[in-house]
């Protein structure tokens, strides 16, 4: 998708969920014959298998849509992304170039239009959903009920982390989640940094990628309430560097969320504390899980993770749907 396609989300008066059904309702029409397969059950184990590795999806390839198509495509994605998160998903796919330069390897491989779109359900008749994914990129959207939206499993990673040469040289796409942890662990005294330290080699990869959502049963490291007021905020923008990928009508009553449990949340660290080096770090609450890992490409290589341990795939909101509305069925929990 080109930045062409982009521009300025468009404002609007009628609630988040209203806006998205309407995008993909009409990314639909736009599709036209190609729309089936880009449309499953909110039933079906697809809206399930999600990954962040290269490689074809189910649904429909950016790469398959003309330019009427890919704008509604972009549409859809403002509706539910911010600005902020906007140019970072686009910014990932880009990057699939800049990787095929380094790698040496074909377009056809590091394709930055091998980006698929699927629709769950009938968008407006809840639950619904939709999905954008891709290398390093997956957002699983769930509207379980009117005004309650989840994107969680969300998967950002980026390869090379900070680009070695060329016109981009130095530019890194995920710079906040990366600059602000090392602001935070740099802020942390020889006790915090002890009782935050999982181990002192990062741990290679996220854990609770795919399939393993439960993978991290409860959170470790220091308590974010014993955190002086200047390290908790640094924490909490870190936090907000990734929540900030949805729209702010989604993302200010998550992050109320958020805080509520902050009492119990964890900030947890593998590796050294430094720039440039493999590390790995966590921020685990009742609501959420962030997981960077920065071990891959000789500490180039990012995955990153965020979770709702309550609400993936809009799993408690779905709950809450299914109490208030006996008639509907299909539940997975």
């Amino acid at each position: 998708m080109t930045a062409a396609v982009l521009g300025a989300p468009p404002a609007r008066a009628e609630p988040v969920d209203t806006a998205i059904a309407a995008a993909a309702r009409a990314w639909q029409q736009a599709m036209g014959d190609k729309a089936p397969s880009g449309t499953f059950t909110f039933t079906d184990d697809e809206r399930f298998d999600w990954a962040y590795t290269p490689g074809y999806r189910k649904g429909v390839p950016i790469r398959d849509m003309t330019p009427p198509q890919r704008a509604a495509a972009a549409a859809l994605m403002r509706s539910t992304l911010s600005a902020a998160g906007m140019a970072k998903a686009e910014a990932i796919m880009a990057l699939e170039a800049v990787l095929a330069e380094v790698e040496g390897t074909s377009l056809d491989y590091r394709d930055p239009e091998k980006y698929f779109i699927s629709v769950f359900g009938m968008p407006g008749r809840h639950p619904w959903g939709w999905r954008l994914e891709g290398h390093h990129l997956s957002v699983n959207v769930t509207v379980a009920a009117p005004g309650a939206v989840s994107l969680t499993p969300v998967f950002l990673g980026t390869n090379p982390a900070e680009i070695p040469g060329g016109p981009r040289k130095g530019e890194r796409v995920q710079r906040d989640e990366y600059a602000l942890a090392l602001r935070f662990a740099d802020s942390l005294d020889a006790g915090q940094r002890a009782q935050a330290l999982l181990r002192g080699r990062s741990l290679g990869n996220v854990v609770a990628g795919p399939g393993r959502g439960d993978a991290l049963a409860a959170p470790e490291g220091l308590p974010a309430d014993a955190l002086s007021p200047s390290q908790q905020a640094l924490l909490m923008a870190l936090v907000r560097a990734y929540v900030g990928l949805a729209r702010d009508e989604i993302g200010r009553p998550y992050m109320a969320l958020v805080q509520a449990g902050w009492a119990d949340t964890r900030v947890a660290w593998a590796g050294p504390m430094a720039e440039r080096a493999a590390f790995y770090y966590r921020i685990h609450g009742p609501r959420i899980l962030i997981e960077f890992d920065n071990s891959q490409g000789g500490g180039n290589h990012i995955h990153s993770l965020w979770r709702d341990p309550a609400n993936d795939f809009g799993r408690d909101d779905l709950h809450r749907h299914y109490q208030d509305a006996p008639e509907a069925h299909g539940h997975r929990p």
